[in-house]
């Protein structure tokens, strides 16, 4: 029988695991006004359109490289299905207490990198482009999730990288070249770790050390307790004493409806939030890390606001993180650096990452989201087009993945070989076009999330031997991606 104090211990520790913070859970989405439906032989079809990006679309979203078009394979891939959905654990089992019997889950197939050159030589800054490759948790045992990558998975990659030869950078060479004063090479790597996850300690640090390669731990502060799946200070310490650079990731992983809900408030309630959750964390961070710079921010589930930005660069943060797979470049926005989210059920995200043999478009500048106007590229910006579209020209649609369409019913003779459909952040795109309803039609391959989208169609005019042109805008609602997994719990 065991002892009073005995069962006292274990009541208090089962007491300090259940207090942990949870993070709330995503609200649906608030409904917006829709757009009509898509172009159906000229005429307006209604069709509900979808609200926040769910986790597969946005696993969709990195199973292509930003600027591989449909139809053109990966090196190595070949077609599947999107993979489900699984449970996540409450706290995977800390090594030496539970579940020790479990069987090894398989690696799965070796990553591959796409061949091409690696080279260590600086080059001009414009000429650089950086892959930055995002992970959570890791296990050998228990299963893969969209957070949950498998041990060995990740062991093949970086051995992969190392094989490759391809640069991988710290955190502060990233920064110096984003601020200007210093070079890297053409093609290089950049590795961060989310959350804060015990796992980050004892299944990836030791691949990492033994690669030496750097990397960057985004914890959330109040995840910082060394209790069930959570990292320990000392933890975190060791590895930043080996390498590793301390980023935030907030203080307490807010989802986007506490944000929403200060909008609502006024712009005060929101810059009051930023403080709590982005100034303090870097003042937590480095009170309990002396040292640690913590100059770099990472958005909890990549959702941003103007006034987060300004009160992350008003306390000193240099660069914040989000999650839109896509490379970086001296271009891109470094309050809005892209990331590839590598999840556990997906590794080949990390082959299209790694995928440089495909140029980086230019970066076009994002809009501030819920306001169309602010970044600039305002709609309204071209007259409505005399053809049928869809989107209609000047509205916010809500769907992230819209049929973009128009209809040449009304048009004279042309060649339908010579039908040309161009996107804003995709360029010349795999456009479908229907004899019958004579419908030009693509589907986008991720979501989109640069807002406002310029859609050019052009077709030839076999009568009068001259090309003719359509062009029109439509707004995204939805301009962040939120990777909120449903099932989390931390």
């Amino acid at each position: 029988m065991r002892s009073a104090p005995g069962l006292l211990s274990i009541f208090l520790i089962a007491a300090g695991v259940a207090c942990a913070e949870l993070p709330p859970d995503l609200p649906p989405a608030t409904p917006l006004p829709l757009a009509p439906g898509p172009v159906i032989g000229g005429t307006i079809k209604g069709d509900p359109a979808a609200g926040v990006v769910p986790v597969r679309e946005l696993i969709e979203a990195n199973r292509r490289n930003e600027n591989i078009p449909m139809a053109e394979p990966i090196p190595g891939e070949t077609v599947s299905s999107i993979p489900q959905a699984e449970p996540i654990p409450n706290a995977e089992p800390i090594p030496g207490e539970t579940n020790l019997h479990a069987p090894v889950q398989p690696a799965g197939p070796v990553p591959v990198i796409p061949p091409t050159a690696f080279s260590p030589v600086p080059v001009p800054q414009h000429e650089t482009r950086v892959a930055i490759l995002g992970y959570h948790d890791f296990s050998r045992t228990l299963p893969a999730t969209e957070m949950r990558m498998n041990t060995d998975v990740f062991r093949a990659q970086m051995q992969a990288l190392k094989a490759s030869g391809v640069p991988v950078i710290s955190m502060k060479e990233f920064l110096e070249w984003k601020l200007g004063s210093r070079q890297l090479p053409a093609k290089c790597v950049m590795i961060t770790i989310d959350d804060g996850w015990k796992s980050v300690y004892t299944d990836a640090y030791p691949i990492l050390k033994e690669t030496g390669f750097p990397f960057t731990v985004f914890p959330y502060t109040k995840f910082i307790t060394g209790r069930g799946s959570a990292m320990s200070h000392d933890q975190i310490q060791e590895m930043l004493d080996n390498g590793a650079t301390l980023g935030s990731h907030s203080v307490s992983h807010l989802y986007p409806r506490s944000w929403r809900a200060a909008q609502r408030k006024g712009t005060q309630a929101v810059l009051d939030l930023a403080t709590a959750e982005i100034s303090n964390s870097r003042k937590i961070l480095q009170e309990k890390f002396p040292g640690s710079a913590v100059e770099a921010y990472c958005y909890p589930g990549g959702f941003v606001l103007p006034d987060m930005i300004t009160k992350a660069e008003e306390v000193g943060f240099q660069a914040a993180f989000t999650v839109i797979p896509k490379k970086v470049t001296k271009d891109t926005d470094r309050w809005r650096v892209h990331r590839y989210m590598v999840f556990g059920k997906d590794p080949k995200t990390f082959t299209r990452a790694l995928n440089f043999n495909v140029p980086t478009a230019p970066e076009t500048p994002s809009a501030t989201p819920g306001n169309n106007s602010s970044s600039g590229n305002s709609l309204n910006s071209y007259p409505a087009p005399a053809q049928p579209v869809y989107p209609a020209a000047n509205t916010v649609v809500k769907n992230q993945n819209p049929d973009i369409s128009i209809s040449l019913a009304r048009e004279p003779a042309f060649d339908p070989k010579q039908v040309e459909m161009r996107v804003s952040g995709f360029g010349l795109v795999n456009a479908q076009y229907d004899p019958k309803e004579k419908i030009l039609k693509w589907t986008p391959s991720r979501p989109l999330r640069l807002s406002p989208v310029t859609v050019q169609v052009r077709w030839k005019n076999l009568a009068a031997n001259l090309w003719q042109t359509a062009t029109w805008q439509f707004g995204i609602a939805e301009q962040e991606m939120h990777f909120i997994p449903q099932n989390v719990v931390k």
